[in-house]
């Protein structure tokens, strides 16, 4: 009446559960992958322009300006243009920590502020508590660097501007600062 298992019908048993397993694991790892795959496809189908409007390009506040012009009219605009040329959005809050990257830019007579949160430069005028650098420079020369990003490095070096560290040398580097430092210095 009772049947006797032989080591030999437990082995096909395990060997059935792993098949099965198997296939099952399979299954899920091939829905995994394609869903991300359709992700990607759907992702990539709405970044892409195919029609003819054109893209979200910033436009430089300079561009069709005389220098005098741009000068005349500098502005919160110009300096978050120069802060994304030197690439202070790259900046992030220190690990475990809330503290955002804060900097003060010196403008000729102008004192500009800036936050980074989320990779998004916040411009405001005036001075800001807990700063990490302060940046000093021209409306001429910011406006030559907004013009062309090439001459940053050039107008720092040539102490037609300047860069200021105020937060320690690790917390700097812990929020992103060094490969900024290295550009302007």
């Amino acid at each position: 009446m009772y049947r006797k298992i032989t080591s030999h019908h437990i082995f096909k048993r395990i060997l059935i559960f792993l098949v099965i397993l198997f296939i099952v694991a399979g299954l899920i790892v091939g829905g995994i992958m394609y869903k991300n795959y359709e992700n990607k496809k759907e992702q990539k189908k709405r970044t892409s322009n195919t029609s003819n409007t054109p893209r979200n390009i910033i436009r430089s506040p300079v561009y069709g300006m005389s220098l005098q012009e741009a000068v005349a009219s500098f502005n919160e605009s110009f300096v978050y243009y120069l802060l994304n040329n030197i690439g202070v959005s790259s900046l992030h809050n220190a690990p475990f920590s809330s503290n955002t990257p804060k900097m003060i830019l010196y403008v000729s007579d102008d004192i500009y502020n800036a936050e980074i949160i989320d990779k998004k430069i916040k411009i405001k005028k005036g001075l800001i508590e807990g700063e990490d650098i302060i940046i000093r420079t021209t409306k001429e020369e910011a406006i030559k660097m907004i013009k062309d990003k090439t001459y940053i490095k050039q107008s720092f070096s040539d102490g037609n501007s300047g860069v200021e560290l105020v937060a320690g040398k690790i917390e700097l580097v812990m929020k992103g600062y060094w490969d900024i430092y290295e550009t302007l210095s």
